[in-house]
């Protein structure tokens, strides 16, 4: 089954929708440019009320990390509590060798040349897959090309442009491990628990539909 991930969450209403859904991550953002940035300590607050409110354990909680100094990101990492680290800059193979939480190293496209690169290159558990944008780490909603990517999704997440309308069409033409939406979720810059739903809807419908899972 697929793995889905719901980033840039910041209310616990979110958290409810995408874990009610069948989310299996739920991403915090710490990087302070990013509208959907949270402090380390509203982060922590944020993830116990989740693991309070949900009666579910079998989600894991990633922070989103840009070009931090490697003790900080291990120190946020243990203070919230977090499942994995989600490298979104260009942290190295040995930067990711720092960290002592499974790492989910982000790469855009065009920074993989020749044979298909494995997150074990990186010392991580998982890559993803993101648009490149000049100026932005992530979470511009631009679409990239899925075709080109499908050789690296197998073992992947893969972000970028992903909506409720076009998640089937991902799913079919990326095979991926895993889809990491955010702004395809969102009304006016803030997440929308019915737009959540329709995305994890609509992705575990498709699976039905093929896969009769």
């Amino acid at each position: 089954m697929v793995k889905l991930k719901i980033c840039g969450v910041r209310r616990l209403i979110e958290a409810e929708a995408a874990l009610a859904a069948g989310a299996d991550f739920l991403g915090f953002v710490f990087y302070p440019p990013s509208p959907r940035y949270l402090t380390p300590p509203e982060a922590r607050e944020l993830v116990a009320e989740i693991r309070r409110a949900v009666d579910r354990a079998d989600w894991a909680a990633v922070g989103v990390f840009v070009n931090e100094p490697a003790a900080w990101v291990n120190e946020v990492a243990a203070l919230c509590e977090l499942d994995y680290v989600q490298l979104h800059g260009t942290e190295s193979a040995a930067y990711c060798g720092q960290m002592a939480r499974p790492v989910i190293k982000a790469l855009r496209l065009a920074e993989i040349k020749g044979d298909p690169t494995r997150a074990s290159a990186y010392g991580a558990a998982r890559l993803l897959l993101d648009s490149q944008v000049p100026g932005y780490w992530g979470g511009t909603g631009r679409r990239f090309d899925w075709e080109g990517a499908r050789l690296y999704a197998g073992e992947a997440l893969v972000a970028g442009g992903l909506t409720p309308e076009n998640v089937g069409e991902a799913l079919e033409v990326l095979q991926p491990w895993g889809l990491d939406v955010s702004s395809g979720v969102e009304r006016g810059g803030v997440k929308d628990p019915t737009l959540i739903r329709a995305f994890l809807e609509n992705a575990r419908r498709w699976e039905v539909a093929i896969h009769g899972d």
